[in-house]
């Protein structure tokens, strides 16, 4: 088992930060005991992500990773324990796979105990992580963005397939950033012969509502790649991973470019960012 809930695959000083909260293929050992749990662990939800990964590397910007299967623990949802089991064993600790695979049997899904645990191992380090490098890179620029990579809709069993567009993004119904890094965003998706769709089926993910604030200089944009785009990454000679996709780099480009031309920021106030568990 991983020691680390989160990979820092790199730290730059770049004014964008790539976060990619479903690349994580692990199965924490403890609910690999159940069978239906084998066969997800070492499978990726996102391989969009690994793109984004691989063209963080390459564009020099800080790009922080999942190491655990989002069906064990989602890191691209709320945390409260204490919300409806509907909520809790549909998204934050999944008891079906994006198949609608039971992965417990009747009984023996997660308590809330054991929610909880995984809140506190696995969800928690990944965000403090997140937060503490949005602070770093807002002390150093006057905006900064957090790209977020992830596979919401495609991990929901009750998924909507039909007329999805190639790239979804989500910019909490445009409270989360400055649209003219959606207008870059969306041009440069369109240039790569794929179509888009902005604050559709992801418009309220949760790093968006919980991070952006255009305001005071911490932007975000949610994406999640699929339809044909997915299809082909998921393509692979039997080798390895999907060959690079130039698009991710080129979107992350012209995304930071348009950092440049975003006004000045208000001040952000730290303490008022971090929410309580994370100021501990």
């Amino acid at each position: 088992m991983c020691d680390l809930a989160y990979e820092h695959l790199l730290r730059t000083d770049s004014p964008v930060l790539v976060a990619t909260p479903h690349t994580g293929s692990i199965v924490p050992a403890e609910v690999l005991e159940y069978p239906a749990w084998v066969p997800v662990n070492g499978r990726l939800a996102d391989p969009a992500g690994v793109q984004f990964q691989r063209a963080a590397k390459s564009s020099s910007v800080s790009c922080i990773s999942a190491v655990y299967h989002p069906c064990a623990i989602d890191l691209n949802v709320a945390s409260d324990v204490s919300l409806p089991k509907s909520f809790v064993y549909g998204s934050l600790c999944r008891t079906q796979t994006s198949s609608g695979e039971a992965l417990y049997p009747p009984g023996s899904e997660p308590t809330e105990a054991e929610v909880g645990r995984r809140v506190s191992a696995y969800w928690w380090p990944f965000h403090s992580a997140l937060v503490a490098e949005l602070l770093r890179l807002r002390r150093m620029h006057d905006n900064v963005l957090l790209l977020v990579s992830h596979a919401s809709a495609w991990l929901s069993p009750y998924r909507d397939s039909p007329g999805v567009s190639d790239c979804n993004v989500g910019t909490n119904g445009g409270r989360s950033c400055d649209r003219r890094l959606v207008s870059a965003l969306t041009r440069s998706v369109e240039a790569h012969g794929r179509s888009w769709v902005v604050n559709g089926n992801i418009a309220d993910a949760f790093a968006a509502q919980r991070y952006g604030v255009p305001a005071s200089g911490i932007h975000v944009i949610e994406v999640e790649i699929a339809a044909r785009w997915r299809a082909e990454l998921n393509l692979t000679d039997g080798s390895g991973p999907a060959r690079e996709d130039p698009a991710m780099s080129s979107l992350i480009a012209n995304l930071r470019d348009a950092m440049s031309s975003l006004p000045r920021a208000d001040c952000l106030s730290e303490t008022a960012f971090m929410s309580p568990g994370e100021a501990d």
